[in-house]
């Protein structure tokens, strides 16, 4: 009995140790046949469909057998295979799978190939700016974690080109600045792009001189033919928009003649169109063949953008002779933006048609709508991507932060595990504790920052786009009428009248930005100033300011009114010819409620009613959580009611 039930021991275990040593033999099988396949499909030889069925056949052994990050290098494959064979459903769908995988098995260098192929493919295919935006942050993050300094550059290279895009200029250039500093000095064509999107930035910002300095240099530096060609004709363009035509028309006829361009190229195509467009600016014959010949060209290669530029040029050359041929052009255009969605060819489109047909009061009303909706749209990115940049930063601190507290504790426990092992866990329970609370405080106060930051951008972009415009319009206008008049030898006494009155602008201006009395002499210093504003035969009446409690508001309340009432009086001063206004002050529970009104010429509101001019004084109000209305008809005067919070 004893013998037998020995024997059925042993027989077990030599069973059992058979299964396991099967097991052992079947699962190092699947993992070299994974590895195999796997090296197999990087052979960049093979087609790409071969690539994909050993990639897949790699993919399906490693997902039942790997518990490692060989895994997610094989995923990655996988994903960049489907994004070249055009596969793109599958491409986000394997995408979620390494993103919910990589929390298992983390993977720095994967994950930051895996953002910027996503990154690339929702700016090159999807069109998503806002998600390849993101996708090139995170995958910068990566890339700082393995100190990978050149993709760290070219992941902040494209994001400038989003910006670019987007109308986000002064940001571009920050990102470029800050991209300049990883990208890897040997490869010149990658700093060649950053200098060019540079020069583009500052010929959109009218920074002529330094938009020509960048293109050189980026001309300069580049090795690609194709690249240098496309610069030079970046560069021609801002000789355009500098009125520098022959100049212009001299280099993209350079640019013409290459034999690097590929005659039914897009490219080719916008060289002869810029050079059509710069020639008939420069009042010289020409044919309307020249500007065809690149709409031809471009309908071939169906470069819309391109027939965008093509229709509004030929607009343009037909709006003196043919205003109704420009008109059918300028339609055209209009038709097109909207279905490829670029608004700012439309309003390129709406200002020729508005100087063609002043009396159309749609086409006004258009403008004036696609104009406000633009300027909301541009500021609404510039704060989104300030955003994302900021929210990239702290994350990365907190990376940095987070590796650096645990090596130090890692140390200190290394130093005390063997003699206060105890006392040692329940400190560091202590520490932990007392930690998360503060990060939990500190992180719910940056993000209130954060959200005042942002909010404060917001402001602070249009409080700048309406100085620019004010100073564009008030002291521009006048700049540009005192050279003509030297251009046209004026009498030297017209020429000093309006220099004074160039420099009585600029000391309005001055004073207008200049710091504000908010003391005990708030009110007398406010009454002083409006009544040295107003014409002299104008009766100014203010009632109410006895009952104000002027200590009680803050200084950003008093100097928020104080610029406010004097954008108000200039405007009047300006174009109401009042002989009488009116102001009156009341102070409610919550509230400063102020009260202008004048009998000046007023505003007819029926023929489109632009407040423009006022944006500033709107912008100020909303700032410090304010409202300000405006009603005004023509021939009866203009009236205007200030609500300010009452702190």
């Amino acid at each position: 009995m004893k013998k037998t039930l020995l024997l059925l021991i042993y027989l077990l275990l030599i069973s059992c140790t058979g299964k396991q040593r099967d097991f052992q033999s079947t699962a190092t099988s699947r993992i070299d046949s994974t590895l195999k396949y796997f090296e197999e499909s990087k052979n960049a030889d093979l087609p790409l469909n071969i690539r994909y069925e050993l990639t897949d056949r790699a993919f399906a052994l490693a997902n039942s057998t790997f518990s490692d990050t060989i895994f997610l290098k094989i995923l990655y494959q996988k994903n960049w295979l489907h994004f070249s064979l055009g596969q793109y459903d599958s491409l986000i769908k394997y995408d979620k799978v390494l993103s919910r995988i990589s929390k298992q098995f983390q993977n720095e260098l994967v994950l930051g190939k895996q953002n910027y192929l996503m990154g690339y493919y929702y700016e090159k295919i999807a069109k998503i700016p806002d998600s390849a935006f993101v996708r090139y942050s995170r995958s910068k993050t990566y890339y700082q974690q393995v100190k990978d300094s050149s993709w760290i550059g070219k992941n902040l290279l494209n994001m400038a080109n989003i910006q670019q895009a987007q109308s986000d200029f002064f940001g571009s250039k920050e990102t470029l600045t800050e991209a300049l500093q990883y990208l890897d000095k040997g490869n010149k064509d990658d700093v060649a792009s950053a200098f060019s999107t540079l020069g583009t930035n500052h010929r959109k910002l009218y920074n002529y001189k330094d938009a020509e300095e960048y293109f050189l240099k980026a001309i300069a530096l580049t090795e690609s033919e194709k690249n240098r060609l496309s610069i030079k004709n970046n560069l021609a363009a801002t000789h355009i928009d500098n009125g520098e035509f022959a100049r212009a028309t001299k280099l993209l006829n350079e640019i013409a003649e290459n034999s690097t361009l590929k005659i039914k190229s897009s490219q080719y195509a916008r060289v002869l169109d810029n050079l059509a467009y710069a020639t008939w600016l420069s009042d010289k014959p020409i044919h309307k063949e020249s500007f065809l010949k690149p709409l031809n060209l471009r309908k071939q290669v169906n470069d819309k953008r391109g027939m965008l530029s093509s229709y509004t040029h030929l607009g343009a050359f037909y709006s003196k002779t043919e205003p109704q041929r420009a008109e059918a052009y300028f339609d055209t255009v209009i038709q097109l933006s909207k279905a490829i969605r670029a608004p700012k060819a439309e309003e390129d489109a709406l200002k020729y048609l508005m100087l063609l047909f002043p009396d159309r009061l749609k086409i006004h009303n258009r403008y004036i709508f696609l104009q406000d909706s633009l300027y909301k749209q541009e500021l609404k990115v510039k704060t989104q991507f300030a955003k994302y940049k900021y929210d990239d930063r702290i994350k990365q601190e907190a990376i940095l932060r987070l590796e650096k507290e645990n090596a130090e504790a890692e140390l200190e426990a290394t130093r005390e595990r063997n003699y206060r092992y105890w006392l040692l866990a329940g400190f560091t329970g202590l520490i932990i504790l007392i930690g998360v609370g503060i990060y939990t405080y500190r992180q719910r106060i940056k993000r209130l920052k954060a959200q005042n930051r942002a909010d404060r951008v917001e402001t602070s972009y249009a409080t700048e786009a309406a100085l620019s415009q004010r100073l564009h319009d008030d002291f521009g206008a006048g700049l540009h009428h005192l050279m003509l008049l030297v251009q046209s030898k004026a009498d030297s006494d017209k020429i000093l009248d309006e220099l004074e009155k160039l420099y009585q602008q600029s000391r309005d201006f001055s004073r207008e930005i200049n710091a504000v009395d908010t003391g005990v002499n708030f009110k007398e210093a406010l009454y002083t100033m409006l009544d040295q504003i107003k014409p002299e035969e104008t009766r100014l009446l203010i009632s109410g300011g006895k009952d104000i409690a002027w200590k009680s508001l803050s200084n950003v309340t008093k100097i928020t009114l104080y610029k406010v009432l004097r954008e108000l009086f200039i405007n009047m001063s300006k174009h109401s010819q009042a002989s009488l206004v009116a102001i009156n002050m009341k102070q409610q529970v919550k509230e400063l409620e102020i009260r202008y009104s004048d009998n000046g010429v007023g505003i007819d509101t029926s023929k489109g009613f632009e407040k423009n001019g006022l944006l500033f004084t709107e912008k100020r109000i909303e700032a410090i959580g304010g409202t300000i209305t405006f009603e005004s008809d023509q021939d009866k005067g203009f009236k205007s009611v200030i609500k300010i919070p009452n702190y």
